[in-house]
Order: structure tokens, then sequence, then C-alpha cells
């Protein structure tokens, strides 16, 4: 029989040993007794109903002669019964009453008293401690941590995103400490709660996937937080509103997320090379991370393009923070990547980017790229409008292997470089002129200039 204490505290049980080999089996029952705090005493309290519960006590009806008419219900009295080996047995009377008016009998009814059952409980079991035990609040650093710069489609402005893999259930969010001295002296920049799922590339990924991947994927084993990615829709990823991840260097999108086996899931749908960042190889471990869209962005005066600066991140929970001298250190060279126009595509030199040639003019021209709109928006020498176009473009002229002419400023997808020009940089028309574009734009005072795309034209 099974006895319940404070449910937090133990359960012992009580055995009738007697009872248990007469019966040759255990039937068990569970006793609730609160406010009990040892076992000793709620096995002494338990007994009275353990017996009741499991005790066959004997029942005995009897007409009254005169040393027991004076008895009332609750008095004791000893019982002797040779046929049935009886002898003293302890009764109490239950009931009396009368046999029939005619013959006036008193009948009695009694029982076996319980308090006179020398049947002890001598077994009872080890407690069961359910305390659970104290919380450890210790705020412990992150093994793993990254801070990004935000891509465009998070802000326009130079921001960087941080983001740590949670280390247990108990972490709320970390404080971002940033170092402007090469990590002599650290300052609280802000607080943040980017605890994002992160987890490593089971296998490999290769670079030569369609750049819509709805065939192969890959696998990625999660540390934590899994569950909270869903599968969504096609259109949300192509707007990049969904699903956005960091996979190495290089930032894709996926339509959906399948479990495969503990704790490894199947990613697919993926387009790659999202948001300036180009196509790569991924080897095996891999880091992978989940990027919230609604994730907290951080800035700050000594967040620039071209600076260099330490980050540490302190995690903390409802009860402690963690030791900045326990945070390992990241660092970062800002490029100011969200502001940074795109690399323009479709360059070409009289029509072609693929042995141009030429023989007086060479009319260049290009397709600009704007970030909202796709990779290779606009038509060869034809200007997106306006109101489209981020910025202004540069154009570099080699001979050899020295820079002939640069001209900046450049308003629309064309430019030429006339004859006369190429006369007055060479003294003759070139037999090999190369040609660097770029696309920049200045913003608070700060150039942001994409990385630079050529084309050779060779006369004829």
């Amino acid at each position: 029989m099974a006895i319940d204490l404070r449910q937090s505290t133990s359960s012992p049980g009580a055995v009738d040993i007697g009872n248990r080999e007469i019966q040759g089996r255990s039937v068990v029952k569970t006793c609730q007794f609160a406010l009990f705090t040892t076992n000793e005493n709620a096995v002494w309290a338990v007994k009275q109903s353990l017996r009741k519960a499991s005790y066959p006590f004997a029942v005995i009806t009897f007409p009254a002669n005169r040393n027991m008419f004076r008895l009332e219900p609750g008095d004791c009295f000893k019982f002797s019964y040779a046929p049935y080996g009886i002898s003293n047995m302890i009764a109490r009377v239950l009931q009396i009453e009368e046999e029939d008016p005619d013959t006036e009998n008193i009948v009695i009814h009694a029982m076996e008293d319980i308090f006179s059952v020398v049947n002890t409980i001598t077994e009872y079991a080890a407690p069961v401690d359910n305390t659970q035990p104290e919380t450890d609040y210790t705020a412990s650093p992150f093994t793993h941590q990254k801070i990004l710069e935000a891509p465009y489609v998070m802000t326009s402005a130079v921001k960087l995103l941080p983001a740590a893999c949670r280390e247990s259930s108990l972490e709320l969010g970390f404080l971002v400490y940033m170092s402007i001295d090469g990590g002599a002296s650290y300052s609280l920049v802000d607080s943040v709660v980017n605890l994002q799922p992160y987890g490593t590339l089971v296998g490999t990924y290769p670079v030569d996937t369609y750049t819509i991947d709805d065939e192969i994927g890959f696998t990625i084993d999660f540390a934590s937080d899994a569950d909270r990615i869903e599968t969504t829709t096609w259109a949300e990823i192509f707007a990049g509103n969904k699903n956005t991840a960091l996979l190495g260097d290089e930032i894709i999108s996926f339509q959906s997320i399948t479990p495969v086996a503990g704790t490894q899931y199947k990613i697919e749908g993926i387009i790659r090379g999202r948001f300036g960042t180009t196509k790569q190889d991924h080897a095996e471990s891999a880091a992978f991370w989940f990027i919230h869209r609604d994730a907290a962005l951080i800035d700050h005066s000594e967040i620039a393009a071209g600076a260099d600066r330490k980050f540490k991140f302190v995690p903390y929970n409802v009860r402690s923070t963690g030791a900045i001298a326990d945070a390992t250190a990241l660092d970062l060279t800002v490029s100011g990547g969200a502001p940074t126009p795109y690399t323009p595509v479709n360059f070409m030199a009289n029509g072609g980017n693929f042995a141009a040639r030429y023989d007086t003019d060479i009319v260049l021209t290009w397709s600009p790229r704007y970030r909202g709109k796709g990779a290779g928006t606009g038509i060869p020498g034809t200007a997106l409008a306006d109101a489209e176009r981020e910025g202004l473009f540069r154009i570099e002229v080699w001979v050899g292997a020295a820079k002939v002419r640069d001209t900046n400023g450049i308003d629309a997808a064309t430019w030429t470089y006339t004859a006369a020009m190429n006369i007055d940089d060479n003294g003759a028309l070139a037999a090999v002129v190369i040609f660097k574009l770029a696309n920049y734009r200045v913003e608070g005072g700060v150039t942001y200039e994409s990385d630079q795309t050529e084309v050779t034209c060779k006369k004829n």
C-alpha cells in the first residue's frame, strides 16, 4: 500500500507483512495524508487505514446474556469461541437491537477491534525524493556566436546583426559590448534578444547547384531552436520576407524544413546568393545561422565603413548576467554592405563582352542593378528611371598595366570612349583597352562602391 505525503517530498510505501503472506500477493492502494514530513510518522498515521482496507476483521452477532446487556455501542469486550480457536479476541460493539418484541432477546453486533490487531507494519519503502533540484542560473558564455552586417533587405544604413545560439533554456538575451581600441576596453552598445537557431551542414553543398535549387537541398544538424523555423511559401521567400539564413558567408532563402532524424532537418527550395552575396562551395560542418526578419539590429557612431571593431556578447537570464571577461571576442571589419550598390551586369564594348573589337569610338553599355529589383534589372544602353537608380558610375580605362583615364559621376548606363580620348591618352589608338566599371553612392559623407566588372576591347 502506497502512502502519499507531500507530493514534492516523498512517497513511502507501507506493507502489512502478515496480510501479504495470507493473500500471497500485494494489493496496492494509495492514500493521501498531508502535512507529514517523515516516513515513520506517515506510516504510523496510515497504519489504521491500511488495516481497515486490508485486514479480514471478524464480524460476530450473538444474543446478550446478563454479562453483556449493559454494553453500549463502542464498548469493547473479550470474545472466545473454542470451535473456531478464538480466545480473548478484543471486539467492539457496533450495534444493539431487540431480536423480537415477544422474546425480548437483545442481539449484539460486534467486530474485531482494529486497535487490538497484533500484526504490525514492519516494512516500508525508502522515500522517493521528488524535490526538484535548485536551478543553476549561472550564465555561461556562448559557444556559438556571430556578428555580421545586416543585408540591405533589413536596413538601408550600416547596421550590425549580432546572433548567438542559446546554451540553455534559461537565457533571455545578451548584452553587446564593443571595443574601438583593439580589445583594451569595452563599452556597452545594446541589449538584444537575438538568440537564433544554429546548426552545422551535414555533408557538403557545392557551388554548382542551380541558383534556385528546388532539387538537391542540404541537411542541417541543429544545436537548438530548430522548432522555431517553419515551412513557408515561395512568394514569401522570393520577397525576402521569411526563412533567410546565412550558410558560411552566403545568404540564402529557403522554402521548406523537414525533420530527418534526431536534431537533423532537411532544407529545400533554396534561393542562393541573396542580398549582395555570391554562391559558394560549402564544406561539411559549415555554420548555418537562421536570421529572423524581426531580429534587433545595432548601430553606433563608431560603426562605420572601414572600421575594425571587436565585440563581446554577455548572456543574461532572469537572475544573473555573465562576465565580460568570460566572453570570446569577435572581430569585424565594417564594409558598409547594406548601402553599397550591386555590381552592374551586361557590361559590353561595342555590343560585345567577349572578343570585342573597335576601329574608332568604343561605346560601353551596361545594366544597372537595383537592390530591390533583382539581379540584372535594366536593358543594355537604357538607364533605369531616376527614382530607381542607386548612385552614379565610375569607369577606369587601362592600357597595359597603366590606368590612363578615370571618369566619375556618370549618370547614365552608357559611356563612349572616343577615338580622340584614346589618342590623347595613348598617343595613338591602343591595341588593347581594358575598361573597369563600378557603381557608387555617397551617403553621410561616406562613399559606398560596388565591386568592379570589366570588359576588354581590341583594335581591328
